[in-house]
């Protein structure tokens, strides 16, 4: 095994299930011995990859976290989107979530989280199946073609008894949802939570995700909730339609202050005399 698959295995071995891992967790998981996975290590801590929790176990480090969120599909409108996640926050206080499509998978590249704590199916980077999630039927109905393939291939996890594992009948939900642009789904991954998602398109009419509440069956509404969601949808569309191909946001650098403005710049200096007939 190369020296950059043997790395990338150790990466690898960290997952949402995982979070935290011994050496020798690390070693089992990849295979590798525990004198290699020592070295790999070592120099991944040096690096600032990975770093040492308060049990001394091995968690990624946040100079990882600082590169990831450079990923354009996290990062690249992050600032003409949150604003209308956020006010779709304030107006229903419930889990407001963004999910992106790729690769053939919904990850949640953003999140903000409600008052009443609803049980969420993911976390920030993790995935979403795409038949038993109300984000995953807006991938079906709205994104490529190719995604169907996906759902052909293998059996459909039945997370809960409420999730759809019938094929024909996942095509009638997404068809349901291509007609209304809204899809609702109900106790299909967690049993006590209820999901309303709305598709997202960027540049070009580009599919690009899913804008969703999730919130605790039995406090809302969703069908009152679903206007608020297809709004917010329209809005960062609209807003990611107008983006272009700008170049990614980023927050200024303290060695890229902006220039004083000419008054500024001229404060503290002597003031001439105009010439005559000026």
């Amino acid at each position: 095994m190369a020296l950059q698959e043997r790395v990338l295995s150790v990466l690898g071995a960290f997952n949402a299930d995982r979070p935290s891992l011994s050496l020798s967790d690390i070693a089992q998981i990849t295979g590798l011995p525990v004198s290699t996975t020592h070295r790999l290590v070592a120099n991944l801590v040096g690096w600032g990859a990975l770093e040492r929790d308060e049990r001394r176990r091995y968690v990624i480090g946040l100079r990882l976290w600082e590169i990831g969120v450079l990923s354009p599909r996290a990062y690249r409108y992050r600032s003409r989107i949150l604003p209308f996640l956020e006010e779709l926050f304030v107006a229903t206080r419930e889990h407001v979530v963004l999910t992106a499509l790729h690769d053939g998978e919904g990850i949640m590249v953003e999140q903000l989280l409600g008052r009443r704590g609803a049980r969420l199916a993911a976390g920030l980077g993790e995935r979403l199946p795409l038949h038993a999630s109300s984000p995953g039927h807006v991938f079906l109905a709205f994104g490529p073609p190719e995604l169907w393939e996906i759902i052909e291939a293998e059996p459909l996890h039945a997370y809960t008894p409420r999730t759809v594992t019938d094929r024909d009948q996942l095509r009638t939900v997404v068809r349901d949802v291509r007609r209304t642009s809204v899809s609702i789904s109900e106790g299909a991954i967690v049993t006590s939570t209820v999901s309303i998602s709305a598709p997202v398109f960027a540049h070009r009419g580009e599919f690009y995700g899913a804008v969703s509440i999730v919130a605790t069956i039995g406090t809302v509404d969703p069908n009152l909730l679903a206007p608020s969601v297809l709004r917010a949808a329209r809005l960062i569309s609209a807003a990611l339609l107008t983006a272009g191909e700008e170049p990614p946001f980023r927050p200024l650098r303290r060695a890229e202050q902006p220039p004083a403005p000419p008054a500024a710049r001229g404060a503290g200096m002597e003031k001439r005399t105009p010439a005559a007939g000026a």
